[in-house]
């Protein structure tokens, strides 16, 4: 067979598809809701255990009957097709199978952070028309007094109550966590009496177009925006990672281990196990180190952001990981320097696998390309998934950008969002209609694409500032700072934000965090200080350098620039 001649553009080549069988390329994504997709994919497979939360197993038969069981009780309370349900909870059973039921039954489920602002807390669900809302007890107190909302019920979970009786009791002994009484509001009703208005049986509503979660923006580097994802859009994620992923089995176990109130969370780290049919160990999120994780429940998938995998290598500790067979990492830019850190520790306690970065952002239902078994390029973030289309466009004339040439990264994929929840605007200058008559997703990120169709993300558009000099003004990118700075050999990490005018003039301060058992001292800053002056022209040079711990994270995992300009503008 004649090979096929490349044309130097990534949309046109799709260099990516010879990596996939002719199934994979091929296959149609399943037109069905999420609820639907993952009860047939387990038709088979319904003795298994599905989830272990704390000392607590729950087959898929018993995980199905309790869906049932919860949408039946949803719709007696006056639930119906269409209708948005905010749930503030994190990981447990009980937010699992309100996500599925309110799915079965066409009901939207508005996942929001339970430990944010009242304000916050307050917008989405005035933003998302909820009349009902669940919400764990100890996050209860911050609804009480909520106005201008189209509230009329508030269910409350408790925290442990999935839990097993011993696990409830240590943590009640050990940690000081027990649940608390239900307010005096006749707004206020307990899970279990919730629980009550079922009569077993519930409607199925199949309707792939319809939206099924709501997920709201990390806001890094600007406001949260409430994103609609379709049915159609998540399933499109997790069935072409599934067939697409060599690694995945029904006997692999796989940690949950990231909040279920981001897209990351829900797309990657709780449907695709249950689909594929695996055993889900469902964790509070981010409360233990992978490290206890490994030690505890040896599973084969982990899911966690970059910070935490350097962590993990950082200890220094030899651990058994030879059960690992996908050590994911995604959510915000891992280094490369980083990621070799991080497989040279993965491979010294026996793990056989890289680190498999990955990429995506909320607005595409989480991930568009990894990493995969077989699929591993170091620095990059894998490859497009057999249906999506990555490739770089230049800023200013947005024309497509050959290979190896750095542009803003956009995304044409099945898995785009609906659009952001009454964001108009916001939706339009994201999503854009290009010449091709292709529908892309603007994602606000620079990088390229190689000729084997591995993509490398180099930073954000919107991580950069603009600084005065002799009169110019010039365009400083953070991330190369930052890449320039951690070439030096005593420096870990580095965080670089602007400092000043965000209009007219900005320039670039330096939070360091030094390597090993290095001390942080003046004499370390100064030469650090005078590497740069060698290194970086007069331009990107900081102005400020600062020595930190560690780098703060946003809820999300990811590092918190905004914090870090706070910190700056205090000096």
């Amino acid at each position: 067979m004649e090979e096929k001649k490349l044309t130097g553009y990534p949309s046109i080549d799709k260099p990516w598809l010879k990596y996939y069988s002719d199934e994979a390329i091929n296959a149609p994504l399943p037109e069905c809701t999420i609820y639907e997709y993952v009860l047939d994919r387990n038709q088979d497979n319904l003795s298994r255990t599905a989830i272990s939360y704390y000392g607590t197993n729950i087959s898929y038969r018993k995980l199905f009957r309790q869906i049932d069981s919860v949408a039946s009780a949803l719709e007696q309370i006056g639930v119906v097709a269409g209708d948005i349900v905010t749930i503030c909870m994190i990981n447990s059973p009980e937010t699992v199978t309100l996500l599925l039921a309110l799915n079965k039954i066409g009901a939207t489920a508005n996942m929001i952070f339970g430990a944010g602002s009242i304000e916050e807390i307050e917008s989405q669900i005035r933003e998302s028309k909820s009349k009902i809302v669940f919400t764990l007890d100890v996050f209860q107190d911050k609804f009480i007094n909520i106005d201008d909302t189209h509230v009329e019920i508030i269910i409350v979970c408790g925290m442990t109550q999935a839990m097993s009786l011993s696990t409830r009791i240590g943590a009640k002994l050990m940690k000081g966590i027990k649940n608390s009484s239900i307010p005096r509001d006749k707004r206020f009703i307990s899970w279990k009496t919730f629980l009550q208005n079922s009569v077993g049986k519930s409607t199925t509503v199949s309707n792939p177009e319809s939206p099924a979660v709501i997920t709201y923006t990390g806001g890094t580097t600007g406001g949260s925006k409430g994103v609609i994802l379709s049915n159609r859009a998540i399933i499109a994620v997790v069935h072409q990672y599934i067939i697409s992923e060599k690694s995945l089995k029904r006997d692999s176990t796989w940690a949950q281990l990231l909040p279920l109130f981001i897209a990351y969370g829900v797309t990657c780290s709780l449907l695709i196990p249950l689909a594929v049919g695996m055993k889900l160990i469902v964790r509070l999120p981010m409360s233990e180190s992978i490290a206890y994780i490994c030690k505890r429940f040896h599973p084969n998938h982990v899911i966690y952001g970059p910070a935490y995998w350097e962590a993990l290598a950082d200890t220094n500790k030899k651990l058994d990981l030879s059960c690992l067979c996908a050590p994911i990492s995604g959510g915000d830019m891992l280094h490369t320097a980083t990621e070799e850190k991080i497989n040279n520790y993965l491979k010294h306690c026996d793990c056989r696998y890289p680190i498999m970065n990955g990429y995506g952002m909320t607005e595409v239902g989480a991930a568009v390309c990894v990493n995969m078994t077989g699929m591993y390029k170091l620095g990059s973030v894998g490859i497009p998934f057999p249906q999506n289309i990555l490739s770089a466009f230049d800023v200013d004339n947005g024309n497509e950008l050959p290979y190896g040439k750095e542009g803003e990264i956009c995304i044409y994929t099945p898995s785009t969002m609906l659009g952001y929840i009454n964001e108009l605007s916001e939706t339009a200058n994201i999503l854009r209609m290009h010449e091709d008559g292709k529908l892309w997703v603007h994602t606000g990120d620079l990088g390229y694409v190689d000729e084997d169709g591995f993509v490398y993300i180099k930073g954000r558009l919107k991580r950069y500032m603009l600084r005065i000099t002799n009169g110019i003004h010039k365009k400083v990118f953070s991330s190369f700072v930052e890449k320039v700075i951690m070439q030096h050999p005593k420096v870990r990490s580095c965080v670089v934000v602007p400092m000043g005018d965000s209009n007219e003039h900005q320039v670039p301060v330096a939070f360091l965090i030094p390597k090993g058992e290095v001390e942080p001292t003046d004499v370390l800053m100064s030469e650090i200080k005078e590497f740069c002056d060698t290194e970086l022209d007069e331009y990107h040079q900081p102005i400020k350098y600062y020595w930190i711990e560690k780098i703060p994270l946003t809820k999300v995992g990811k590092v918190d620039y905004k914090m870090l300009e706070k910190e700056a503008e205090k000096e």
